[in-house]
């Protein structure tokens, strides 16, 4: 018999284990991200807003550059739709800028991302230059004219997180999605998205990796809140 202190971890494993039952979802969504930890822990937040028995919400961390996390979006689509005996609905390729401007080769495989994106109808999400300012624009706004380095953006998160009294000595560590729920709690998130909008009418005309600093994740976001509102609405009896 299993000790009553891990009884909790047999039933999880058990959750874990568990095969889902594809056949109750009425939307599959699946966001193949380039971060394995931060950013599929940020938007399995989304779970708890999703009605029962409505969207299968599957994020899937890679750790690989824009073209790598693109080319593993479309096989976590075919893996997908055969594991659910059916089409995947929509699929997000999340993934950042990073210092793919730094040579001849990184710059072809940051472009060639967005082509087989748009080659195999997959929607990108691109940050210029790191995800984290997306975290940021719940917090301030940010200046179009002024181009934010990663190491930038990480400081002004600190910068602002501290403003509040009960992070006053926090510090930022890249990698560590503790910072979620940080923002969970102190960030504004239709915020973020209007501000997100700001920057990206400003750098339209500029290419994805000339935007800096931009963001299109809250596009996904969006579309998200959207179809999470869709499958929420219960019409006035």
């Amino acid at each position: 018999m299993a000790k009553r202190g891990n009884l909790n971890k047999f039933q999880d494993k058990e959750l874990e284990e568990r095969p889902v039952r594809f056949k109750r979802y009425q939307y599959l969504f699946l966001i193949v991200c380039e971060d394995e930890n931060t950013e599929p822990e940020y938007f399995e937040h989304f779970q708890k807003q999703i009605p029962k028995d409505t969207i299968f919400l599957k994020p899937v961390g890679t750790g690989r550059d824009a073209k790598g996390v693109v080319e593993q979006a479309i096989k976590e689509r075919d893996k997908l739709s055969l594991e659910a005996k059916k089409d995947v609905d929509v699929v997000w390729a999340v993934f950042d800028k990073d210092d793919a401007d730094e040579n001849a080769t990184k710059i072809k495989r940051f472009e060639d991302a967005f082509e087989i994106a748009k080659d195999n109808s997959i929607e990108p999400a691109y940050s210029n230059e790191v995800f984290e300012l997306w975290l940021l624009l719940h917090l301030t706004n940010v200046d179009s004219a002024i181009s934010l380095p990663r190491a930038e953006v990480y400081n002004l998160l600190q910068e602002k997180i501290r403003k509040n009294k009960a992070y006053s000595t926090f510090v930022y560590e890249h990698g560590n999605a503790n910072i979620l729920e940080i923002i969970y709690e102190i960030g504004n998130q239709a915020l973020a998205i209007s501000r997100a909008e700001v920057l990206f009418e400003k750098q339209r005309r500029h290419k994805p990796i000339e935007a800096n600093s931009s963001t299109t994740v809250h596009m996904l976001v969006k579309k998200l809140l959207e179809w999470i509102a869709y499958y929420s609405y219960e019409p006035d009896k």
